[in-house]
């Protein structure tokens, strides 16, 4: 009978172990594609959809809404780079370089905010932002744009991506 408690308090403490060091984190981007179809649809308060995911753990990240939502309350570190592209050719003929704005949003709270511009041809730009923050259980964190845009986004395999990643601290 005691070889039978202490083999449960063994397997007791290894199954609380491995649930309190499950990883809780998601790496994602836009496929090029994408940021093509989002550049010409996006307009104020739209999500960014990030459709191709590095890493996924807890499959707390959804590509269809754009969205990731904490299963758990703690700390959270997420950054995001927005890549625009300076090549972009309006179909009137004249250039039209890239500017997006972006907001990293908790719910309805907005708790990052970033810019990027690129100003002439052949100078693509990418901007970072990084944020860590208490998140409660349930919440949801995204990236949307927040002002009206310019040009198109850049998120290229063999140039540059466009990226939107989270993990848990603590």
């Amino acid at each position: 009978m005691m070889m039978n408690v202490f083999w449960i308090s063994v397997l007791t403490v290894i199954v609380l172990v491995s649930k309190s060091t499950c990883l809780i984190a998601f790496s994602s981007y836009m496929s090029e594609n994408k940021a093509i179809s989002q550049s010409n649809s996006v307009v104020d308060g739209t999500t960014m959809i990030f459709d191709k995911v590095e890493i996924n753990s807890g499959s707390d990240y959804s590509v269809v809404t754009g969205k990731f939502t904490a299963p758990s309350s703690g700390i959270y570190a997420f950054t995001w780079t927005i890549c625009v592209d300076s090549r972009y050719k309006h179909p009137a003929g004249e250039y039209n370089y890239g500017e997006y704005g972006t907001e990293l949003m908790m719910g309805s709270t907005k708790i990052g905010v970033l810019h990027t511009d690129t100003e002439k041809q052949y100078d693509d730009a990418c901007s970072t932002g990084f944020v860590i923050k208490y998140i409660s259980s349930g919440n949801q964190v995204y990236v949307r744009n927040n002002y009206a845009h310019q040009g198109r986004l850049l998120s290229k395999e063999s140039q540059t991506r466009t990226t939107f990643s989270g993990w848990k601290m603590q």
